[in-house]
């Protein structure tokens, strides 16, 4: 896939601050895992057309934000056209004008629990496994009412992780470092 993005901030944070601080690298770039992920599949990341969104009660599309409203009387959310399987996906976003309630993001007709969307404004990140083994559209849904918030930016990538090994191992350069001490 060409737009395929390798999150490996931790790793590169930790040699950045190694070399930083005149401490060898070779230890810690032995082997680690990169957290890969797949295309967008939400079809209208800034809810810029509301007729990709499934409404249901109070909740609306427009302005380029959904808009997640709930009294107490109806369930209410945002339903996506767009379909998850069986697999592990990152969800971010931005929470703004917050007032009351929480949501949370599952596909329709898992048993999986709704994965709840931090209840203040601000970006979020959270991750989502399905329990569905054929694909099913997503929503965001209200978990608790009274509901008045709003939502945009909402991303859905697909994450796979890999295990990278460099030509020398952790034990290895262990190994070499504890014969070099010797011999010095």
């Amino acid at each position: 896939m060409a737009n395929e993005i390798y999150d490996s901030t931790w790793w590169g944070n930790t040699i950045d601050t190694a070399s930083s601080i005149g401490t060898s690298t070779e230890m810690i770039q032995g082997q680690f895992n990169l957290t890969k992920l797949g295309d967008e599949i939400s079809n209208d990341v800034n809810f810029d057309n509301p007729s990709n969104w499934s409404l249901t009660g109070q909740s609306t599309v427009s302005n380029g934000v959904a808009h997640i409203l709930q009294d107490n009387s109806s369930n209410t959310g945002v339903t996506s056209n767009t379909t998850i399987i069986n697999k592990t996906y990152k969800i971010t976003g931005v929470v703004s004008d917050y007032v009351s309630g929480s949501v949370g993001f599952a596909s329709i007709g898992s048993t999986s629990p709704r994965k709840a969307i931090p209840s203040k404004n601000g970006d979020f990140t959270i991750y989502y496994t399905s329990t569905r083994s054929t694909p099913s559209t997503w929503n965001i849904q209200r978990i608790t009412s009274p509901c008045n918030l709003k939502i945009d930016n909402v991303s859905v990538k697909e994450v796979r992780a890999i295990t990278v090994e460099a030509s020398k191992c952790l034990a290895d350069t262990i190994h070499r470092i504890g014969l070099q001490d010797i011999q010095n």
